[in-house]
């Protein structure tokens, strides 16, 4: 019973010292991508679906760092045998891009398949979905769980606990997120800096690692309406 009340209060002390997730404001979003400095040394993304940079081939992702020291803007576009993990060094051409390509809408079988397999599919109708989206330790929606409201974000992960103890972080640790009514960002570096990869509204990510993006989100937001 004794070590039973230990964890119980290990667990609030825990909760409490957790930092609630921070308001995203129109302004404040403008403001995060106004002036961003170049990264220097960068982890490789090591995708395996082919990389392209503003729309040609990548042969030689080190070269790439190397001639664009980024931040980069990261999606992916494409389903199937034509998915890529698509790179753009101007984040408003990344955006026109995205809302450019919109797929057919897939059937309930294969809405079904997709959450059996780990298959990335999007919808035409995200008003359908939840306004929070949930981020996940594993590939396919599993292990430790984290959400978040829309127009919120945590700009330091490191501070976000994790586990019953609340002992673990959830810095370099997310794999997967959920389907979202809105657009949803992780970046690499601390107070949404970095390089940033772009869920957009309406499309599971059931495995980050496709991308070179699994255990590597350091911030996160969910943009709101």
């Amino acid at each position: 019973m004794a070590h039973r009340q230990t964890d119980e209060r290990a667990a609030e002390r825990a909760a409490a010292s957790d930092p609630e997730p921070h308001a995203l404001s129109p302004s404040a979003v403008r403001d995060l991508f106004a002036d961003r400095a170049p990264l220097g040394l960068v982890r490789l993304f090591e995708p395996s679906v082919p990389l392209v940079l503003d729309g040609e081939p990548v042969e030689d992702e080190e070269r790439m760092h190397a001639d664009f020291p980024g931040p980069l803007h990261l999606t992916r576009l494409g389903d199937g045998e034509e998915m890529v993990l698509a790179a753009f060094t101007d984040r408003a051409a990344m955006l026109a891009e995205v809302r450019r390509y919109a797929g057919d809408e897939p059937s309930p079988e294969r809405l079904e398949r997709a959450r059996a397999s780990l298959e990335h599919v999007c919808t035409t109708n995200p008003g359908s979905l939840p306004e929070q989206v949930c981020f996940f330790e594993d590939a396919g929606e599993s292990g430790d769980v984290r959400c978040l409201d829309p127009a919120r974000g945590y700009p330091n992960l490191s501070r976000v606990r994790r586990g019953f103890l609340g002992t673990q972080n959830w810095n370099d640790v997310i794999s997967s997120l959920s389907w979202c009514r809105f657009d949803v960002s992780l970046f690499d570096a601390f107070d949404w800096q970095g390089n940033e990869f772009f869920a957009p509204r309406g499309c599971n990510t059931p495995d980050l690692n496709r991308f070179g993006w699994g255990d590597r989100a350091a911030s996160i937001a969910n943009w709101g309406p």
